[in-house]
């Protein structure tokens, strides 16, 4: 059957097998070398992408600006909104300082102080009709000629039941205007109530004149009694018109 011409195919076949086992058999085999494998496994591996010239440095910018923008919307609106300058500003923070000045004084007796009342008044330009000496709850501790914005005025200082201090000061305030936002309806009258540094502030005009009254009562309970003191003050002490 393998030397059949009718059947070429299987000849050349069986000899071919044959071959390949004798060779098998006779011939040294050796092992390819560490080069030659790397070489080999280094040829059948696809090559890396091609990286435009520009990914390198444009993909961290803009993953950068990215984060940079988040950070700004967020910033933005964590500031609080700016409604323009305060003309209060700077006559609150002469107040405050006032206050601070009259809080070191001395003097508890108001006989003492009553009886230099008119001195202060004189030398203060300001002149009071009749003014709040105190009751169990305020009382009038001391009297002095101050100075806010460079106007010359006059300051009384109140101590309260509680252990606070309230300083109530009268100066010249023709050309100070107080605007309508930040009023508080109070008895009969509607002062600029605002907080300020740890201290309430009621401001108000009469006779011509600027009003202030100052202590360190910020609580809603606290203010509440300040209030309570301005409308003692108010109804009982009287500036005389400026001329």
């Amino acid at each position: 059957m393998a030397n059949d011409p009718r059947h070429p195919g299987d000849a050349i076949g069986d000899g071919d097998a044959e071959m390949t086992r004798l060779l098998r058999d006779r011939l040294t085999r050796h092992p390819a070398p560490p080069e030659l494998r790397r070489a080999v496994m280094q040829a059948l591996e696809p090559p890396p992408p091609r990286q435009v010239w520009w990914s390198s440095w444009f993909t961290p910018a803009l993953s950068a600006l990215a984060t940079a923008m988040v950070m700004a919307a967020w910033i933005a609106q964590s500031q609080p909104v700016i409604l323009g300058p305060d003309p209060l500003q700077p006559l609150t923070h002469a107040v405050l300082t006032e206050h601070a000045r009259a809080m070191s004084w001395g003097g508890d007796q108001v006989d003492v102080v009553r009886a230099a009342l008119p001195k202060v008044m004189d030398e203060s330009g300001v002149t009071l009709n009749y003014v709040f000496i105190g009751d169990e709850d305020i009382w009038l501790a001391n009297a002095q000629p101050t100075y806010v914005e460079g106007h010359r005025g006059l300051s009384l200082t109140y101590h309260t039941a509680g252990g606070h201090a309230v300083t109530y000061m009268i100066v010249p305030g023709g050309s100070v205007t107080l605007p309508d936002r930040g009023r508080v309806q109070i008895d009969r009258w509607r002062p600029i109530v605002r907080r300020e540094g740890g201290f309430s502030l009621i401001l108000w005009k009469q006779q011509g004149l600027l009003c202030a009254l100052v202590s360190d009562l910020v609580s809603e309970d606290d203010l509440a009694r300040l209030m309570q003191y301005y409308v003692k003050v108010r109804s009982s002490t009287e500036p005389a018109p400026t001329s």
